[in-house]
C-alpha cells in the first residue's frame, strides 16, 4: 500500500513534482514529473514516522527495476546499512540518480545514505538569505545545498502546509534533476549530477564559518 499514513512523503513529493497550472496549491520544481510512490516508512503508534532497513533496500530495488530516473532519499540516519549501500549500488547499476538528506543534527559528521559515493547530499538553506539553516548538518560531504526553511507544499487530506528539513531541500534538488534529464534524456546519472554540482552558486561569502561545507553551492535550475 503506498498511501501515506504520516504526511512527510506527501509533502516531499509535492516539492519535487507537484503539478502546476491547475490553480490549486503549489507547483513543483519538475511540473511535469512523474512520481513512482513508494512508502518505506510507517506511522509508529505514537505519532512518529520510521523507516527499516528492509523496506528501503525493497523500495530501492524496486524502484530501479521498474525504470526511475530519480530516487529522493528524505531520510537517513547517522549509522551506515551495508544492505542499503548495496541495494544502492544496484540502483546505481541501474542508471538511477540518488539524492539525500544531509540530515537535522547541526552536525559535520557523515549522515547516511547522502554520505556516500556517488549519492547526491544535500544541505539546507534559509530562503532568501542563503545562509545555512540552523538545523541542517554541513560537511566536505555534502554536495550541494537548497532552500528547507518553512517550505510549502502537498500534505495528506487535499491540503497545503510548510514543513522545514533538509528533507525539503532534497526534492528541490531531485526535481532540478528531474529537469536536467528531461533536457538531456540521454545523459547518465553521473552527468546529471556533475551538471547540478558544477552550476550551483557559490554561497561561502555569506557562510564564512560553513566554507566548502555546503558542497559547490545553491542549486540553480537554470
Amino acid at each position: 500500500d503506498p498511501m501515506d499514513f504520516y504526511g512527510h512523503g506527501t509533502h516531499v513529493a509535492g516539492i519535487a513534482a507537484a503539478a502546476g497550472n491547475n490553480g490549486v496549491g503549489v507547483t513543483g520544481v519538475s511540473w511535469h514529473g512523474r512520481i513512482m510512490p513508494l512508502r518505506a516508512g510507517y506511522k509508529h503508534k505514537y505519532g512518529a514516522g520510521y523507516l527499516e532497513s528492509a523496506d528501503i533496500v525493497a523500495a530501492l530495488v524496486y524502484a530501479a527495476e521498474n525504470g526511475a530516473d530519480i530516487i529522493n532519499m528524505s531520510f537517513g540516519a547517522p549509522n551506515a546499512s551495508i544492505a542499503e549501500r548495496i541495494a544502492m549500488d544496484y540502483a546505481m547499476s541501474r542508471g538511477c540518480l540518488l539524492v539525500a538528506a544531509a540530515g537535522n543534527d547541526r552536525a559535520d559528521w557523515p549522515f547516511f545514505p547522502a554520505a556516500f559515493n556517488r549519492v547526491l547530499s544535500v544541505a539546507a538553506l534559509e530562503d532568501g538569505s542563503n545562509a545555512k539553516a540552523g538545523f541542517s548538518n554541513y560537511g566536505l560531504w555534502v554536495d550541494v545545498a537548497a532552500p528547507g526553511m518553512s517550505i510549502y507544499s502537498t500534505l495528506i487530506g487535499d491540503k497545503y502546509g510548510s514543513m522545514s528539513g533538509t528533507s525539503m531541500a532534497c526534492p528541490i534538488v531531485a526535481g532540478v534533476a528531474s529537469l536536467v534529464k528531461s533536457a538531456h534524456p540521454d545523459w547518465s546519472a553521473d552527468q546529471v549530477s556533475d551538471q547540478i554540482i558544477a552550476t550551483a552558486r557559490d554561497i561561502d561569502a555569506g557562510n564564512p564559518f560553513f566554507a566548502g561545507r555546503l558542497g559547490a553551492g545553491l542549486v540553480d535550475a537554470e
